[in-house]
C-alpha cells in the first residue's frame, strides 16, 4: 500500500507541475508577445520530486509480498532483462536522447526535439515505462504487481495526455506541426520534410 501511495503522489506532484507550468504560461501571455516561456522557478525540482516518489513506490514495491503467481523462472529471467532494458531506454530517451539531440541537431529553445525515438512517436517514454513495469511484474510475479502495473501505467498515460494536449502546446512553439507530423504513441518511421 506505501508504494502505491508513492506512485499516487509522485504522479500528482508531476501533474501539478503540468498545471502550474500551463496556468503561469496563460497568465504570463501577453508579456511574453509569442514567445515561449522559459522554466518557472522550482519547476525542474517538482519534476525531480515526482520521479524519484515514483521510483521510491517501485522500489518499495520489490519488497511487497504478496499473492504468488506460478510464472516458469525462464520467463521471470527474460522478463526481467525485458524490464531493466526497458528501464535503460526509459532513462536514455527522456533524461539524455533530448538534451544531446538538441545539442546536435542545433535544436532552438522552445522548439521542439523530433529526431531519433521522438521522430517516431511523440512519447517515446510510455512504451519504455510499459517495458519496465510488465517486465518488473513478470518477474515479481506475484498479483499486487500486477495492480501495480496497471495503477502505473494508467497514470503515466493520464500524465502524457495531459503534457500533450495542455503543457506541450505553451512549452514548445512548435508543438502543434510537430503533433501533425508524428503520431501520439504508435510509432511511425519518419517522413522526410
Amino acid at each position: 500500500m506505501v508504494s502505491i501511495i508513492f506512485i499516487f503522489c509522485g504522479f500528482a506532484v508531476l501533474m501539478f507541475a503540468e498545471w502550474r507550468y500551463v496556468r503561469f504560461s496563460r497568465k504570463s501571455q501577453r508579456a511574453l508577445r509569442g514567445k515561449t516561456p522559459g522554466l518557472l522557478p522550482g519547476h525542474t525540482a517538482l519534476q525531480a520530486a515526482g520521479y524519484i516518489a515514483i521510483a521510491a513506490g517501485m522500489l518499495i514495491s520489490l519488497l511487497h509480498e504478496g499473492l504468488a503467481l506460478h510464472i516458469p523462472p525462464l520467463v521471470r529471467t527474460i522478463s526481467l532483462c525485458i524490464g531493466l532494458l526497458g528501464g535503460a531506454l526509459l532513462v536514455w530517451t527522456v533524461f539524455i536522447e533530448i538534451p544531446v539531440g538538441a545539442k546536435k541537431h542545433a535544436v532552438e529553445p522552445g522548439c521542439t526535439y523530433h529526431y531519433g525515438s521522438y521522430g517516431m512517436c511523440r512519447h517515446p517514454g510510455f512504451w519504455w515505462f510499459l517495458m519496465l513495469t510488465l517486465g518488473v511484474a513478470l518477474w515479481k510475479s506475484d498479483f499486487y504487481a500486477f495492480l501495480l502495473f496497471f495503477f502505473e501505467n494508467a497514470l503515466n498515460l493520464l500524465l502524457i495526455l495531459l503534457q500533450d494536449k495542455y503543457t506541450f502546446i505553451v512549452q514548445f512553439r512548435d508543438y502543434q506541426e510537430y503533433q501533425k507530423k508524428v503520431p501520439f504513441l504508435l510509432p511511425a518511421p519518419k517522413q522526410d520534410g
